[in-house]
């Protein structure tokens, strides 16, 4: 008999040795308070644990507004129960709890992305990783202000320049403060990175990098956690920061959102990588589609959404827009202007695709072309971001 249910602190050393059994990079002990213990889920077949995994509930940024969602993390099942479905069981029983609780997308970062595709879940986006060297660095100028060591006490600070810089964006995690002092300002292994926040002449937080050195046989290296800010001549501030460190390392690495032209204000492109951000999986369309900011439009439009492993989502959709804010009616079978899959919403609404490229890669199908150009209107902004791993 399969049965789903919380983990207990009893059955944290189980928890921990699988855990640690799945996972090159495994987070300290000591992140594992009481609360954290009481996201950890298990799936027991006739009493024992096959498999386990982490629901965390957040509120993320989709353009101007937020999001109820739920992260999953710490999916693993041990080698001798593989192959036998527990985990899509485990999965099923987490995005099930989840839409009880009120999320509307479930939010992991795979361990393999055919497997969670099958299963509805989708890509929500990419970002850039620029790799300059620090002489690439040396051509902004220093501005009058100073670099202050951060921590915890500057969490707050912190925070106001994160949501002032990804204003907009579809994506970045509200961080509450326990996160940002556990998961943004210390490592997996619980030290803590090396932080600094540039203060403009006023005494006012601009922008931040938090960071860690990282030794190699090629030379050390220069790892951005995070690097934020809110206008140009503050990230100016950042790479001047970088280039200080010409004596000590031989590159740096610096994420960005896949629209930042970093290498257009180069003397020369720096080696770039594309890297996936987290997929995502639509639990209740109906509750997400009338929670979702969208930009500020007047109309209306039928959907037909198909959903094979959520499948009380499947159906035809009515949306008519008021101001940025749809109203939502569940129709009957008929004509629909538009229709995808649930995966394909999910992609749609994080703006990693445009309705128009969905359409042009037939992944959206369109009967209403007025339909169409509503819907590339309602979705205007930037590309999604996310800066966080779990």
């Amino acid at each position: 008999m399969n049965s789903y249910r919380q983990l207990t602190p009893t059955d944290f050393e189980q928890f921990w040795a699988l855990d640690s059994y799945a996972f090159a990079r495994q987070y300290h002990r000591g992140r594992y308070t009481p609360d954290v213990i009481a996201q950890l889920r298990g799936l027991f077949v006739n009493g024992e644990q096959v498999a386990q995994l982490q629901i965390m509930p957040f509120q993320m940024q989709a353009g101007n507004g937020e999001l109820p969602v739920g992260a999953i993390g710490s999916v693993a099942t041990w080698p001798q129960h593989r192959r036998r479905g527990y985990a899509e069981q485990l999965l099923r029983h987490a995005c099930i709890e989840l839409r009880e609780r009120g999320s509307v997308l479930a939010l992991l970062h795979p361990f393999r992305h055919d497997f969670y595709h099958r299963l509805g879940w989708a890509l929500a986006g990419e970002r850039r990783l620029v790799r300059p060297a620090p002489v690439d660095l040396r051509a902004f100028q220093l501005a009058p202000g100073a670099y202050i060591p951060a921590g915890p006490t500057h969490i707050a600070e912190l925070d106001a320049i994160y949501r002032g810089a990804l204003r907009g964006r579809y994506g970045p995690l509200v961080r509450p403060p326990e996160w940002w002092q556990v998961d943004v300002l210390q490592t997996w292994g619980g030290e803590p990175y090396h932080a600094f926040i540039w203060r403009d002449e006023q005494g006012k937080g601009r922008s931040y990098l938090i960071y860690r050195l990282e030794r190699s046989d090629n030379g050390d290296r220069l790892v951005c956690r995070d690097i934020v800010a809110i206008d140009p001549l503050a990230r100016a501030q950042l790479f001047v920061f970088i280039a200080r460190h010409a004596d000590q390392i031989i590159v740096a690495e610096i994420p960005t959102p896949i629209d930042a032209p970093l290498n257009a204000l180069l003397p020369a492109p720096a080696p770039t990588t594309v890297v996936p951000l987290f997929m995502q999986r639509v639990l209740d369309v109906k509750h997400l589609l009338s929670l979702y900011p969208f930009a500020p439009v007047t109309g209306q439009l039928t959907i037909q959404i198909t959903d094979d492993w959520i499948t009380d989502n499947a159906g035809r959709y009515q949306l008519v827009w008021h101001d940025g804010r749809a109203t939502v009616t569940r129709l009957g079978p008929g004509e629909a202007d538009l229709a995808c899959t649930s995966a394909t919403l999910s992609q749609l609404l994080s703006r990693y695709l445009r309705p128009r490229t969905a359409a042009a890669f037939g992944v959206l199908s369109v009967s209403d072309r007025r339909a169409l150009a509503l819907l590339e209107q309602a979705l205007t902004g930037l590309p999604p971001f996310c800066g966080d791993y779990w």
